[in-house]
């Protein structure tokens, strides 16, 4: 009898198919947008009469429709005031427009969902100018690639796309032209891998070799990785218009042709324009632009057209509120990390600010040591300390708004980077105080060597090193102020005048010119904000808690009975030795609440950029 033989088991069965990506290609359209100034109403009185003047608002754009496609780049054309800027910042959902729709792939756009899968190249160039091209390009991939493996690959991709592989070591304060300052900023918005890139102008102000690498550049990105690219342009060459694929004539807010440049050409015949032989059909257009606008000056909007559209449109961002939280591809202690390894390569380099800082700190320190030299135990000793503490905390106080501008500077590329999801605002605030704590903590270190044994103060190590940490936190508190101002200041005038008089304010009620018994009431508050109070005071606590049995003014020299001891000086001040930790607390305080405060105005300023 035969054995059974074996059944062959059944194969198992294929394992599903990976789940579907979405996709990476997307069609930008754009259905009758318009964009419209807001009313402006002003009421003034006339003997006694109250009158009204409204103004209609005005349309900045009117019934604008188009389709950009991926793989193509799509220019805006137009004169200026055409409105090529606005309608870039509708398309960047940073505006909202008065009437239409946007759609991508043929569905409604969500604007914080938009913003994730889209880049938006401003016309102004915005980076560090003391890093080079490859480690502008290398510290944005280390936050934005989650695999840092993948990192150097990138950037050198990166680089053989935007042709700036022979400039990657070329630090971008010098020894780039415009065209490749450019292309760096283009850089840097491709390392979000954008679906959908936006740029404004991007070859203004440059020649024509370096616009036409500009947008040569762009061809071969957009259609390498299936981009879909609208840039805003003023008036394209013969060579940009061949590496453009479609064109959006505006003028005065509308729409004069949208298509290719051979259509434009059919265009112009079919309204029986000769167009000259030395030139194409966009440049034609453009001269005789006004002759082709469809919509007359003066055109106003009746009634309120369009607020359905701007409910659904602001209704949509609420359904979808946890969609506007930026979704960061680093984690909180990389992003420090790399954040503070970044400033101190810039701090390095701006040699000028630390030789500067250095000097200042040694000079002054010498020449105070030198001028207070041997300050003595007698009444003009009392009045030499007063006013060695008090010129100490004003040069300490004002020798750092030099560092004003380079954070005024820093301020557009912070706003930049963080709307972008680059990483956290408060990653950077605790990455540059890392930064600067062990700078400034050099900085107090070659002043108070300085000064301190020169002048003949409090001989005790516990004494000098309390000194050291007094005039490093009134360092840090100096630095945190100016940090704030610069994030509130508009400009570097503003910045400077609002450091000048609240300095100023400071210093007067800090009880070294008034007492603050004699001050009046309504101004009391002044003494309790003014940062000079607390440093003044540590810095006689710990100079005179040395010195309390010691005697400064005798009745009569031959008698030894003593009028005034070092604890009567601070008795006079209504200082007492119990509070020398209390002043460093307030000072510590001031730092820590200059540092919130700033983070808290660079979040609105985000926040007001992406509206």
């Amino acid at each position: 009898m035969e054995k059974d033989q074996p059944q062959p088991q059944a194969e198992p069965p294929p394992p599903p198919p990976p789940p579907q990506l979405p996709p990476r290609s997307y069609t930008l359209t754009a259905s009758s947008i318009s964009y419209t100034k807001s009313t402006t109403i002003s009421s003034y009185k006339w003997l006694f009469k109250s009158c009204t003047t409204t103004t209609q608002p005005t349309y900045i754009l009117r019934n604008i429709s188009f389709t950009a496609h991926p793989s193509q780049i799509l220019a805006i054309v137009g004169p200026s005031g055409a409105g090529k800027s606005t309608l870039l910042d509708i398309l960047s959902a940073r505006t909202s427009p008065t009437h239409g729709s946007l759609l991508l792939n043929s569905s409604p756009l969500n604007p914080s969902t938009f913003r994730k899968l889209s880049a938006y190249v401003p016309q102004h160039d915005a980076s560090l100018p003391l890093l080079t091209v490859s480690e502008t390009f290398t510290f944005a991939a280390r936050l934005l690639l989650p695999n840092k493996t993948l990192i150097p690959s990138t950037v050198n991709s990166l680089l053989s796309d935007l042709r700036l592989s022979h400039l990657a070591n070329t630090r971008l304060i010098s020894g780039l032209s415009g065209g490749e300052r450019r292309r760096v900023s283009i850089g840097l918005a491709l390392l979000h891998d954008p679906a959908v890139l936006l740029l404004d102008e991007p070859t203004s102000g440059l020649d024509s070799g370096s616009a036409y690498n500009v947008i040569s550049t762009l061809k071969s990105i957009c259609e390498s990785r299936n981009r879909t690219v609208v840039v805003s342009i003023h008036q394209p060459s013969y060579r940009i218009l061949s590496e453009i694929d479609g064109i959006l004539l505006l003028c005065k807010g509308c729409v004069i042709h949208h298509g290719s440049v051979e259509s434009l050409e059919n265009y112009l015949i079919s309204k029986e324009l000769c167009i000259p032989p030395q030139l194409n059909a966009l440049e034609f257009a453009m001269e005789i632009i006004n002759d082709l606008t469809p919509c007359n000056k003066g055109v106003v909007i009746i009634g309120n057209e369009g607020a359905n559209y701007c409910s659904n449109y602001h209704e949509d961002n609420d359904n979808n509120i946890d969609n506007n939280e930026i979704k960061y591809r680093s984690c909180r202690l990389h992003e420090i990390l790399t954040l503070h390894w970044r400033f101190w390569i810039i701090i390095f380099r701006t040699r000028q600010l630390l030789l500067t800082n250095t000097l200042e700190a040694l000079i002054v320190g010498v020449v105070l040591g030198t001028i207070y030299i041997n300050i003595g135990m007698d009444k003009a000793g009392i009045e030499k300390r007063f006013g060695l503490f008090a010129f100490t905390l004003t040069f300490l106080l004002s020798s750092t708004t030099e560092t004003l501008p380079i954070f005024l500077n820093e301020r557009p590329i912070l706003l930049r980077e963080t709307s972008s999801g680059l990483y956290r605002l408060s990653s950077y605030i605790i990455a540059n105080t890392l930064v600067f704590l062990p700078y400034l903590l050099a900085i107090a270190l070659i002043y108070s060597a300085s000064v301190y044994f020169l002048v003949g103060l409090c001989a005790t190590w516990q004494a000098f090193a309390y000194f050291v940490l007094v005039i490093w936190v009134i360092i840090l508190m100096a630095n945190s102020f100016v940090l704030f101002l610069s994030s509130l200041a508009p400009n570097y005038i503003a910045g400077t005048s609002l450091v000048t008089v609240l300095l100023a304010a400071f210093f007067l009620f800090s009880g070294y010119f008034i007492s603050q018994e004699s001050l009046p009431k309504f101004w009391m508050f002044m003494n309790f904000m003014s940062m000079y109070k607390y440093a003044l005071d540590a810095l006689l606590i710990n100079e005179y808690s040395c010195l309390v049995s010691r005697c400064f003014i005798w009745f009569q020299e031959n008698e030894k009975e003593c009028l005034v001891t070092g604890g009567d000086v601070l008795v006079k001040r209504g200082l007492d030795q119990n509070q020398r930790w209390r002043n460093v607390y307030a000072l510590v305080a001031f730092f820590v609440l200059y540092r919130l405060l700033c983070l808290l105005v660079l979040i609105r300023r985000v926040s007001t950029s992406k509206k």
